[in-house]
């Protein structure tokens, strides 16, 4: 018995000894196929750049010289180059990829399988990305123009935001230089959310997006908000422009859940006249009155009362921020012609808890 397990103990040894032998001879005999990445996201691409292409980097850190027999793609959009000679240990070859992004649009994803002499045979890369559609000519009016690019608006303009609530105003701009530009916005405004691409191509059109969120600001807030954002455009030659760009915003109550009895017992915002027409004026500085009146069942709140222009038309008289029903109070509208030249137009803005008319306007106006 003693002399079986002898034997068998030298048999088990053998065996390891061979099973080593084997495993040195087998990384001996094969390369190691090493990727710098196995998937590559191009992340968002357009179509107007035709191809996008991307080189992998393949190591052999194996002990004899790699070699890549041939390269296959799920799709013949995709097009592949690579090493033909052998990659030497330690070195360095290459799978290159060119993927045909014209006439597909939108998210894609693409398998490269790479076959060797690696004892695994094959490897799978993988490319992926989403590809932002050449857009046709569009039929759009553009208004304003800061600089070379041209824009459906230079103002925005948020009328009636509740608490919680987002709004969203989207435009077209466009570069008409020949150009490439870098675009940038500053923001200081917590309550606006703004959107424009890095950079406008030449006749290229692109959204900009502007985006009020009352979530972002206290829940008491009401009113008008005046406010601005900074937009700035720089050339390859390092000219800059700049332009500062209104939003303005009117914070009001939320009216949803008002039973009709509520409503019925609501205050009611009136004013003496829809607008004041001043006529034709020289440069004399002139007052008309207006009276704002609450002919509601309680009490009504005037959250702001602004002028859009108060470099040329100011007011006086605001005294209570509270009408109680049936109370009134008169304000003088001054307007200064001095520096207007032609027709002047301009609005009094009252934002109030009349849930009826929760932004109202007095036109003001004079010719000169």
């Amino acid at each position: 018995m003693r002399t079986v397990g002898l034997l068998l103990l030298g048999f088990l040894f053998l065996s390891q000894s061979v099973m080593v032998l084997s495993q040195e001879e087998t990384e001996k005999q094969y390369p190691v196929f090493s990727c710098d990445e196995m998937v590559h996201d191009f992340g968002k691409i357009r179509e107007l750049e035709g191809f996008a292409v991307h080189e992998f980097v393949i190591k052999n850190t194996g002990k004899v010289p790699l070699i890549i027999n041939r390269v296959m793609t799920s799709c013949g959009c995709a097009q592949p180059e690579w090493s033909h000679k052998p990659i030497e240990p330690g070195e360095e070859g290459f799978v290159i990829i060119s993927y045909d992004m014209t006439n597909r649009p939108g998210p894609f994803e693409k398998r490269i399988t790479v076959f060797t002499n690696e004892r695994l045979f094959r490897q799978s890369l993988t490319i992926k990305g989403e590809v932002i559609p050449r857009p046709e000519r569009l039929n759009v009016l553009f208004h304003d123009t800061i600089g070379s690019v041209q824009m459906e608006q230079v103002d925005f303009e948020f009328g009636n935001v509740r608490p919680h609530q987002t709004q969203k105003t989207e435009i077209w701009i466009q570069n008409f230089s020949k150009e490439q530009l870098k675009l940038s916005v500053t923001n200081d405004l917590k309550y606006v959310n703004v959107i424009v691409p890095e950079r406008l191509d030449s006749d290229f059109p692109e959204k900009m997006i502007v985006e009020v969120d009352a979530s972002k600001v206290d829940s008491t807030m009401r009113g008008r908000k005046l406010g601005a954002i900074l937009w700035k455009t720089e050339d390859p030659k390092g000219e800059v422009i700049t332009q500062s760009i209104p939003v303005n915003v009117n914070f009001i109550d939320d009216f949803t859940f008002m039973t009709p009895d509520e409503r019925a017992n609501a205050p009611v915002i009136k004013f003496s006249a829809t607008s004041l027409d001043y006529g034709k004026l020289n440069k004399k500085r002139v007052a008309k009155e207006l009276v704002i009146m609450n002919t509601g069942k309680s009490a009504l709140k005037l959250h702001s009362v602004m002028i859009e222009n108060p470099e040329v038309v100011q007011f006086k008289g605001l005294k209570k921020n509270i009408l109680q029903p049936n109370e009134s109070q008169k304000l003088k509208i001054y307007v200064n012609p001095k520096d207007v030249q032609g027709n002047f137009r301009t609005d009094l803005c009252v934002v109030s808890n009349d849930p009826r008319k929760p932004v109202d306007y007095v036109r003001i106006e004079f010719e000169k």
